[in-house]
Order: structure tokens, then sequence, then C-alpha cells
């Protein structure tokens, strides 16, 4: 009798560990994407917002940087008169001369400064994490969602989720894109598929792009490498460097590898602009290729004199052999500053630079360990209230001690299934 209601209860707690199995696995095939379908229309509604915001703010199209110079005309030649015998003059009158004519030159065309975007639309551009930035269609996978800002567990939980340290889709640069591929809608969970020459279409506030995707070095449309493989998410490519990285885990349902989707933008980049500082400010500067350039450490750059007060400081008198017939320097007032050169300013950074080179690929595809604790906290909290389920069952009648601790052990659960899902990597 004893060894039957040992293996009696070894049998309940075996079904009842593969029932809490099987609920989480409900949990993160359908549940997530219960959430991340109500986050897509939060989000989709935020986007439309910010669509019907920005359009009255949107800064001008930038006028091109170069004029081309008006090429001069060549004045036509004098047409020959015929002229009568000339008069005979007398040797004492004065020659009479007339000027001829200077033909005038037209003035050249000066490029004009481009107008600084206005603050508010600059908000509008870079939202907060977790708010919606842009708006990703793939037409061959049949995927259409809204990208969040940042890749933190609790952004990939919405949607495709932008890095935040890279350009935003449509810039000069190496946008990137992070989604899941199993869980949370599975935004991802087909871009194996796609093939070289498949478009993918994105939408911010700046415009709507076009991305093409590129082949790889077997010819498919993607690439499979190792999690510490980060630099993907590189800014200094020689090739497609304006281009679309859509990162997911690999193989579904594990983090073992990283699947990476590369496709270049056809056409030209949209104008970069950095972010409101301290100063409340925000420049535009057009992408350029020798912008992450270095100068040469030989070379040798004369310093350029500042204003003071509003004053030009005299230009530094230059050493030559005649120094000595020069007169000596007038003695300068204590109480007049005096200009001090001051080196050049170092080229700025191009607007929105991202960093040079990204850590992780996010804590939404390498788990989030600080979810340990609540987890465990969440998880000790339902395991109570299926014992006290069992004990009030045992004292009092089984039917109703269970029918009134179902619906708090569910709740219990569930957050306890939200936390270990944190934990684990995505997919």
């Amino acid at each position: 009798m004893r060894i039957a209601r040992v293996l009696g209860a070894l049998g309940k707690t075996v079904i009842s560990i593969g029932l809490i199995i099987l609920l989480f696995g409900i949990f993160q095939l359908w549940g997530t994407g219960v959430i991340e379908a109500r986050a897509q229309q939060d989000l989709d509604s935020q986007f439309s917002d910010l669509l019907e915001e920005s359009g009255d703010l949107r800064p001008p199209a930038p006028n091109p940087s170069v004029f081309a110079a008006p090429e001069p005309t060549a004045a036509p030649a004098p047409t020959p008169q015929p002229t009568a015998e000339p008069l005979a003059m007398d040797e004492s009158d004065p020659v009479q001369t007339t000027p001829s004519p200077t033909p005038a030159t037209e003035p050249q065309s000066t490029p004009a400064p481009e107008p600084a975007p206005d603050t508010a639309w600059l908000e509008l551009l870079y939202p907060d994490w977790g708010s919606a930035v842009a708006r990703i269609h793939i037409p061959s996978l049949e995927v259409s969602k809204t990208v969040v800002e940042g890749v933190r567990v609790s952004d990939l939980r919405k949607g495709p989720g932008h890095y935040p340290n890279t350009p935003l889709p449509g810039q000069a640069g190496n946008a990137a894109i992070a989604g899941h591929r199993t869980t949370y809608g599975a935004p991802f969970g087909q871009i194996d598929e796609l093939v070289p020459g498949n478009q993918i279409f994105v939408e911010t506030i700046q415009g709507r792009f076009v991305y093409q995707v590129v082949a790889q070095g077997d010819g498919h449309g993607h690439l499979i490498v190792a999690p510490s493989a980060i630099e993907v998410l590189d800014q200094d490519f020689s090739e497609h460097p304006n281009r679309l990285t859509l990162t997911a885990c690999h193989p579904k349902g594990s983090a073992r590898q990283r699947i990476i989707v590369v496709a270049e933008l056809v056409g030209e980049p949209v104008p970069s602009y950095r972010q409101i500082g301290e100063e409340g400010q925000a420049d535009m500067q057009l992408a350029d290729e020798d912008a992450g350039e270095t100068a040469d450490p030989t070379e040798t750059v004369a310093p350029t004199p500042t204003a003071i007060d509003g004053a030009m400081p005299e230009p530094t008198p230059v050493a030559t052999e005649d120094a000595a017939a020069a007169p000596p320097p007038t003695p300068v007032d204590d109480a007049t500053p005096t200009a001090t050169p001051t080196p050049a300013p170092t080229p700025a950074a191009p607007a929105n630079a991202p960093t040079p080179q990204t850590t992780s690929f996010g804590e939404g595809l390498d788990g989030d360990a600080d979810a340990w604790a609540p987890a465990v906290v969440w998880g000790l909290a339902a395991l109570a209230i299926w014992l006290f389920a069992l004990f009030a069952g045992q004292r009092w009648k089984k039917l109703p001690a269970y029918a009134l601790s179902a619906l708090p052990f569910l709740v219990v659960l569930f957050m306890a299934f939200w936390h270990i899902d944190r934990i684990l990597p995505s997919y």
C-alpha cells in the first residue's frame, strides 16, 4: 500500500509537470502572439499619428550643395561696315578713341544654407525606446509590421525592433532591425526564404524606402553567423554601404546561431540629422563618402585665429631673414585682450553618427538575466497555490477547492511564464 501511494504521488507529480510544460508551450506559441498583436495595434496607431503630426513639420527637400557656374558666352564678332575715305585731320587735333564695351559677367549662383529642421519634428523622428518608429513590409513573406524603437526584451515583444545605435531606415549607413522567428508573432519567422532580389519596403516619417536583398557568399539571401559575430552591425562596409540588416535567432526554437539578411537601399539616402542634445539644436549633414576618413597625420594644418569680442586678431608675422631689419612690435596695452590662435576644429562626426561597433545583438536576442528573481518568486507563488488546492481538497471537497484555486493559479502561472520567457534567448 505504501509503495502504491508513493507511485501514485509520483505519477501525479509527473503529470502535473508535463501539464505545466504543455501550458508553457501554449503560452509561447499562441499566448505571446496575442500579446504581440495587441501591441501592434497600439504601435500602428502611434505611427499613423506620427505621420499626421510630422506632415506640416517636415523640413523641405535639401537643395543641391554645389551649383554649376554658368559658362561665359563669347561676344559676337562685330560686323564690318563699309566706310568712306578717311578725312584728313590736322596733326594738332587730339586723337579720338572710343573705349570698347566690357561684357557684363553674370553673377554666379551660391548654395543657399539648408534650413534647420524643426525641433518638434526631430522629436518625432527619434522617438523614445518602446515607441513606434517605422513600418516594414516584405511582400514575398506577406509580412507587414510596425517597427518599435529598441531591441530590449520588452521592445521585441511588441514587434520588430530597430537598433538605436544604427541609422534609421532610409538614411546613409547600416540600419539594423531585429525580430523573433517563433514567438511574439514571429515577424521574421520566414526570413530564411528570402532570395536575392526580393524587395523590402520600409516607411519612416522621412519617406518610403525600397531595399533589395543581396546575395551572400553561397548565393542565398541570408547567412548564418555565431552569436558573437556582431560585426554585421558595423557601419564601415565598402560594398552596399547603405543597407538594411535583419537579425534573428537560428535555428527556430534555438539561439545557438544568428541568421542575417542584408538588403541594399535602392536610390539615394535621405539626410541624417543630429538628435537633440543639451543645446536643444540639431544639424543636418548629407551623406559624405569621406566623412569617416581621418586626416593625414603628417600634414601640418595652420591654426585658424578666432574672433574675440567681434574683432579679428592681427595676423602673426612670419620669421624671415630680414627680421632684424623689421621694426620692433608695438607694445600692447595690458588692458587690451591678446588674441591667441586656436587650432582648427576637428571635423564633426556624421550627423546622428552611430557607435562604430555594437557590443551585442541586444538584450531581446540574448535573454534577460534580471528576470531570474521575479521568475522564481512567481513560480514559488504558483506552487504555493497548487499545494494549497491539494491540501484544501483533502480537508474539504476537492471540486470546490480546485475551482476556487484555478483562477489565481492561472494568473500567477502566467506571470511566471512571462518572466521565464524573458530569461530564455529570443527565438
